[in-house]
């Protein structure tokens, strides 16, 4: 039984092939006074089932529609070995997430670059500040704030012709921006935060992989810090490097048919959408 999650991804995944997405400076930075706060590591649980870093997903309004001038896809991102693209003749890249050999509870992740629209899991902000902010305005699951259920009936209205309704602009979304020094508020030193937009599907597909049933570690990569990956004459590459909080646990994949083991040494890039009470109920409680 597919989830109202599936449903609404699926729904703004293909509107946003349709219509294409909205202009950044249709969505402007919200911290405009006294930011940013200094970087406090959101340690809360935000959820019952765990800590910003685990990287749970509720609702879809969970999702914060935000834009910035960069941001990290690491939806991807996982083992050493490319998958193939669902585009005939394309070849992708490799995006390994690798532990750090400095420190077990992080891996390095080698992401997309992108720019443009992209959403933020309220459940997931790495920063105190920007979390406790985001849901004094937002709600705890995100529905007063655009989001990805208000876009999904934003893009259907705007294709009939009709008016959307307003919504305002998280406050996470002004720590995603970089600043004229090159770093985004949200962490120190990060030249941009990874994200999650649909800018890579039609290469990867909507399909998901559970590893529900075996948890394990992953990389919970949702506002880790990243900077640009550059070729040797320090030009970006297009892609990112991120540093990814690990957290152990059942989690999903965003690739179809995938190998839950990402390889020795390597961890994937994944999240947590826990089943809704009622499809447990209905399971007999499993």
């Amino acid at each position: 039984m597919k989830t109202q999650f599936r449903y609404v991804f699926e729904l703004l995944a293909l509107l946003c092939l349709l219509s294409g997405v909205a202009r950044a400076e249709d969505m402007p930075a919200t911290c405009t006074q006294d930011c940013p706060a200094p970087f406090v590591k959101n340690e809360f649980w935000t959820t019952e089932y765990g800590p910003a870093a685990a990287n749970i997903t509720l609702s879809p309004t969970n999702f914060l529609a935000c834009s910035s001038s960069g941001y990290a896809l690491c939806y991807y991102s996982g083992p050493n070995a490319a998958p193939a693209s669902k585009i005939p003749k394309e070849t992708l890249p490799s995006l390994p997430c690798t532990v750090s050999k400095d420190n077990p509870n992080v891996a390095d992740c080698r992401c997309y670059a992108e720019s443009g629209d992209s959403y933020v899991d309220i459940n997931s902000i790495i920063n105190t500040e920007a979390y406790v902010e985001t849901v004094r305005v937002c709600g705890l699951n995100g529905e007063k704030c655009r989001n990805m259920v208000s876009e999904a009936a934003g893009k259907a209205l705007a294709l009939l012709g009709k008016t959307v309704p307003y919504l305002p602009t998280a406050p996470v979304c002004g720590y995603l921006q970089a600043g004229a020094n090159g770093v985004a508020p949200m962490v120190p030193k990060a030249e941009l935060l990874s994200t999650f937009s649909f800018a890579k599907i039609k290469s990867y597909g909507k399909d998901q992989t559970s590893c529900a049933s075996s948890p394990a570690p992953y990389a919970g990569c949702m506002t880790a810090p990243c900077t640009f990956e550059r070729d040797p004459d320090g030009k970006p590459t297009g892609f990112a490097n991120c540093q990814c909080p690990i957290y152990s646990g059942p989690y999903q994949i965003g690739q179809a048919e995938a190998s839950c083991n990402a390889g020795s040494g390597y961890v994937w890039s994944a999240a947590y959408a826990p089943p809704s009470k009622s499809d447990t109920a209905a399971n007999g409680g499993k």
